[in-house]
Formats: structure tokens, sequence, C-alpha cells
């Protein structure tokens, strides 16, 4: 017998396995063993023997006691003559279990089936650990930090023994973390290797290998994060007194909540709370990051002058209501403040409300419809055969923006030079979106905010594929990421290479 005490406890600590897993798979680790050596493993037993505390493996194989003439299978049948040496008793068609000592398998049996053992280990580990955070997808977590990687994600421990990686661009600019720090996150999503398998299949990985392991993959900038903080803060949302209608965030600036009310309750009140404790407690979660709450509307024009607090709105007029434009109409004094930094403020306003918004003074509103006006003109001269008049002009929302008057570094393309209908760059330009960098650098929930239909999805990544089949590319070795060839610098991960 083996004593295998020591080990399957060691096991059952390290792997979060059980024990009957553990003797499962050590059984099976021997059977393969046995059966490399012996053409089968038909005739094996293997057993686990308990005695104070001690777990010993004991093995033997039965064989069947044949006359000496008709003995032609040495592993499963054993001749008369031996078999009464070990039992004088025995008579042909008796079974007799002999015992085996495993250390007597030859190498090359038990290193094959000791591998076979360790990635049954590693499935049956990797299949617990996709169940236990399969479950938690979408909920914070507490976790720690094990290391930082070169390229500045963050390795995690989530619990029972398990790593989860925080990427970079999913760590909020305000905030930066040591080794051994406590951190709440949002968990994105899990995913296991058949998963992967099945992306590179459907063309995700794009000559990317998945890797085996379960990946978990933790933000602390989607805005999911700042729902769960204050779900846990306002009881009032759990009794189903409040609903957060829409949220939505820039991380490191600013995150603005929409929220209403099934009752006689105020939903802003509640929701920061008496003197503001609730929406502070909240903002020291994120490291001191602005959050607007604001009431929701079903009225767009009130929605969108609630949408863009901290600014006093003066009106709201609608442009196009089928095309889901407006102008919001401010002082001199509040416009930076209704765009807010580097146009923050009001891009959140538009995914919040769902509408583009324009913010102008009354005088360039008024000069605005000057312009329609002018416009207006033209139109009706057109109609009457004029057209050499405006054949030459170009509304201003349908203008396509060159890279210097954008600002746009020379590295990135823009989607107006790339084999995309003049439509789908307009409508994304009007998002502020106007690189393949912005777009593909977005979370799946921003690019849901963009309102593209499935076609219009599908066109952008036909494209970038079409560019991606023709042009040189290389992966990442940091986040495995495919870059075009001659990349400097990963744009996810932030990795610089040197080539030579």
């Amino acid at each position: 017998m083996v004593n295998l005490t020591e080990a399957i406890n060691e096991m059952i600590a390290e792997k979060n396995i059980s024990k009957e897993m553990v003797e499962d798979t050590v059984r099976e680790f021997v059977k393969a063993a046995y059966k490399r050596k012996f053409g089968t493993d038909e005739n094996v037993i293997v057993n686990f023997i308990e005695d104070d505390g001690q777990i010993n493996l004991e093995v033997s194989a039965s064989r069947v006691v044949v006359e000496e003439e008709n003995y032609y299978n040495e592993v499963t049948e054993i001749p008369l003559d031996e078999a009464k040496e070990m039992s004088e008793d025995a008579e042909v068609g008796d079974e007799l279990v002999i015992s085996l000592d495993p250390q007597t398998f030859d190498r090359s049996a038990v290193q094959s089936a000791k591998q076979r053992a360790q990635q049954s280990f590693k499935d049956i580990q990797n299949n617990y650990t996709y169940k236990e955070f399969k479950n938690k997808e979408g909920k914070v977590i507490q976790c720690y930090v094990n290391s930082i990687t070169p390229s500045g994600d963050l390795i995690l421990n989530v619990g029972n023994n398990t790593e989860g990686i925080l990427p970079k661009k999913n760590i909020s600019p305000l905030e930066s973390y040591t080794v051994g720090e406590g951190l709440k996150c949002y968990l994105e999503r899990v995913e296991n290797a058949e998963k992967a398998e099945d992306l590179q299949k459907q063309g995700g990985f794009r000559g990317r290998k998945p890797k085996k392991d379960v990946r978990i993959i933790l933000s602390r900038t989607s805005p999911e994060l700042v729902r769960n903080f204050i779900e846990a803060q306002v009881p009032e949302i759990d009794n189903g007194q409040i609903e957060i209608v829409n949220i939505v965030r820039e991380a490191g600036f600013r995150t603005k909540v929409a929220v209403r009310t099934f009752s006689d309750i105020d939903p802003i009140g509640a929701t920061v709370g008496l003197r503001g404790i609730r929406i502070q407690t909240i903002m020291q979660e994120i490291d001191g990051e602005k959050i607007d709450v604001i009431k929701w509307e079903d009225n767009p024009l009130l929605l969108i002058s609630n949408a863009l607090t901290p600014a006093r709105v003066n009106k709201v007029l609608v442009l196009n209501a089928e095309t889901r434009q407006a102008v919001a109409i401010v002082d001199e004094n509040q416009v930076g403040l209704a765009i807010g930094q580097k146009g923050v403020n009001v891009k959140l306003a538009k995914k919040l409300c769902d509408w583009l918004i324009e913010v102008k003074t009354q005088a360039e509103y008024d000069q605005m419809e000057i312009s329609q006006e002018i416009r207006n003109q033209a139109e009706a001269i057109f109609e009457q055969g004029g057209d050499s008049l405006i054949e030459n002009e170009v509304a201003d929302e349908d203008r396509i923006y060159t890279k210097e008057e954008l600002g746009i570094g020379e590295d990135e393309n823009l989607l107006s030079d790339l084999p995309l209908s003049k439509e789908l760059v307009l409508k994304l330009n009007r998002m502020d979106v106007y690189t393949a960098e912005e777009y593909f650098n977005m979370t799946d929930e921003e690019r849901e905010g963009l309102g593209l239909t499935e076609d219009e999805v599908n066109e952008i990544n036909s494209c970038v594929a079409v560019e991606e089949e023709y042009d040189d590319s290389f992966e990442c070795p940091t986040c495995h990421q495919i870059l075009p060839a001659g990349t400097l610098k990963c744009p996810h991960c932030m990795t610089e290479f040197v080539f030579e």
C-alpha cells in the first residue's frame, strides 16, 4: 500500500477540490498507468483504505484460475499451480485478487498517467472556478493586488486561491494601487477554455491562441460598478421605490445617474442621502469621481435639461425629432459647465438621453436660425431650378473633418478613411467617435450606447477584418491583441515595442 495522506490533503487545500474528486482522479491515474503497461484496465482494482486518519492506496488485479494448458493471458489469467502457491484452496474458475505495487509500473506508463491526472485536476479546478465566478458575474467582489505587470495590468486575488486580471484600460485615471492593497471590482466577465475556442472558430481571436485557463476579467471603470455601489447604499432601490433608469460614466471624470420613483419620495434626495452622506460614501469608493444624480423624465426636453447638470439650462429646442437632435440654450457663463472638461459633461448627457445635443448661447442659436433660414431659401431656389447656387454647399452636420481639424495624431485611423458608408461615419462622428481606435477601445456598454444596428456593427467589423487580412500583423505579448505591423505602442495595454 502507498500512503497518500499528505498528498491528498495538500491537493484538497491547494486546489479547493473535494476528497472524493481527488480520489477519483488518482484512481483514474493508476488505472491509466496499469492499462499502458498491461493493455487493459478491466481487471485492475483501486481502493483507498482509511485507518486512523491515514489514507492508503491499495492496487490489485483480479485473475481467473485456469488449467496450465489453457493459460494464454498472463494479465487476466493465472495457471492453477501458481494459484495454489498463493491459496491452497484455489480451483479452476476461481478469481484471485493479487496485490500490486504501483511503483513497479514502468516509468513511461507512470509519467503518461501522471500527465493525464494533472490535466484532469486542472480541468476539475477550472470547471469549479468557472461555475463559482460565473455566478458572480455582474457583481462587485472584494479583491487584493497580487502583482502588477510591466504593462500596468493588475493581477488580483479574487478568493479561493484564484486570480483575476484588472486590465490597465479598466483602471480609472484617478487610481493607483500597490501589492497587497484591497479594492472592490466589478466582475465584467468570466471566460473558460471552451468559450475561448468558440470565439476562435468565429474569428474572434484572428490568429491568437485561446488560453485554456479560466479568465476572470475585472473592471474599475464600468458604470455598473457605480450602479452596484448605489444599490448597496440606497435601500429604496431594493424595495422597488426607486429605479435607476440609466447610468453612464467617463471613469476618472464623471458619472451620471438617472433615477425615478414609483412613490411619493424624492428619488434624488433618497439617492444622495441626508446631507449627501450616501453619495459621498459612493464617491469615496471611486476615489472622489463626481456623480450627478438627476431625475428621469419621459419628456426628452426636460430630461436633456436635467442631464446637463451642473449647468443651468434656459431652454431646450428640438432641431430634428426623427434623428433625435436638440440644442440646449445656456447663458455664456454656463457654457463651460454644460460642455465640461474635455467635453465629458455633454458627451455623457448625450449617452444618458440618447439624443444628439448641442450646447449654444442664445446669440449662437440666433445665428443658427439665420443660417438655417439661408439654407431654406437656397433649397427653395434649387426647387425653382437654381441648383448651381447650392450644389457645392455642405451642411456643417454632414461635414467630414480632417485629422488636423480634430487634433488627431498621424498614427490613428479616421473612420472616414476606412471603406465605410458616409452615413455610418457621420452617425459615429455625431457621437464623438472619429477614429477606429476610439471605437475599438470602447467597452461593450459604450458601443451599445451608440445605437448602431447589427448591420452597421458588421460593416465596421468586416472593414477591419479586411484590413487585418491583407496587412501584416503581430500579437501583443502582454495583452494578446492583434496589432498592425509597425505599431510601436499597444493601444490596449500601452506596452512599447522595439523592432530590429
